[in-house]
């Protein structure tokens, strides 16, 4: 079958032929028809720092994909040859602490699909059945991004949300979901920061009643004065830059919420006493998606109506042209980017 592969420890990707898996016990064989494409397919493209410390080749990558059940391991049962699915990218134990207490999202023995073990950007892929989740309708496009906007269902929905003022840093594709989760999830107002103006158009499409172009406005200033001099209810950052992060610091009112998923590269100085204790402030560390806990949340927000993520999704390439959805991603103007695979 043909694959994405990172086949060497030096910058670059190579599409080839791999030899197509079979699904063992527990498992099944699923035909990728659609992938989305991250950054971290893109730190594993450009062989960076951390890839460099993880990625073990060769590996093909990939770990946001949808398609259909191709056939079963032995022992399979509750799931069918043909049905639609998605899957949860992370392999967990089942037997650590964080597992055995509701908590598998932070299973320290977790195992990534496209990261640990092979992907799925190829045309077919085994996963555990443990991991797979039926589409219901859902299509596989948008099946397809269910892991990153399952990030943004995370990050937003463990908030309070309803009657909410609700400020989301970043607007990357996850953090546009987020706007729109945020919308569907009942907050009052809505308001989105970004310093690309195609990224901020695109939270405004996604229904963010505000937008601030960080660039050339004054975030806290405008964040105060659109909430009555109070500050945001809650605070999605979902960038990871350290002025960013202290822009929410600031902009959050006091007993306010801050949900944090964007990644700083490094150190990022905080005044712990001005900026959380004396706000009394809660700070959320978001990792991944609540196991099963947000699947079901995003996927009832789907089929409901009440969520439609397509709006994000801007650029679409065959496998063959990964390097061209690489670079529509460096390009800062793209939101989620997918490959068509069958």
């Amino acid at each position: 079958m043909q694959a994405i592969v990172k086949d060497n420890r030096a910058p670059g990707l190579k599409v080839t032929s791999v030899p197509k898996p079979s699904p063992g016990p527990g498992e099944v064989l699923i035909a990728v028809r659609h992938a989305g494409v991250c950054g971290t397919d893109l730190h594993i493209a450009d062989w960076d720092a951390w890839a460099q410390g993880r990625i073990k080749p060769p590996v093909v990558i990939g770990h946001e994909f949808a398609g259909e059940i191709a056939a079963l391991g032995d022992g399979v049962t509750g799931l069918r040859k043909g049905q639609l699915v998605t899957a949860e990218g992370h392999i967990v134990c089942g037997h650590c602490l964080q597992c055995r207490t509701g908590n598998s999202h932070i299973c320290k023995n977790t195992r990534i699909i496209g990261v640990d073990r092979d992907g799925a950007f190829a045309e077919y892929i085994v996963m555990p059945t443990t991991n797979v989740l039926t589409l219901s309708g859902i299509p596989t496009e948008v099946g397809a991004i269910m892991d990153p906007m399952g990030n943004a269902f995370h990050t937003v929905l463990t908030a309070d949300i309803p009657g909410s003022t609700v400020l989301v840093v970043g607007c990357g594709p996850i953090g546009c979901f987020a706007v729109g989760i945020a919308r569907a999830a009942g907050a009052t107002k809505v308001i989105a920061s970004d310093v690309n103006p195609k990224r901020l158009a695109l939270a405004a499409t996604m229904g963010a009643h505000v937008t601030i172009n960080a660039a050339t406005d004054d975030v806290v200033k405008t964040v105060i004065a659109e909430t009555g001099g109070e500050g945001a209810d809650v605070v999605c950052e979902m960038s990871g830059v350290p002025s960013a992060l202290h822009q929410a610091f600031a902009a959050v009112r006091m007993g306010g919420r801050i949900q944090l998923l964007g990644l700083p590269k490094g150190d990022v100085p905080i005044n712990f006493a001005d900026e959380i204790i004396f706000k009394g402030i809660t700070l959320y560390g978001v990792i991944g998606r609540k196991m099963y806990e947000t699947w079901h949340q995003m996927r009832r927000f789907l089929t409901g109506g009440q969520f439609d993520p397509r709006p994000v999704i801007t650029h679409k390439f065959p496998l063959a042209q990964i390097d061209e959805a690489l670079t529509a991603i460096r390009s800062g103007d793209a939101g989620k980017v997918i490959l068509e695979i069958a």
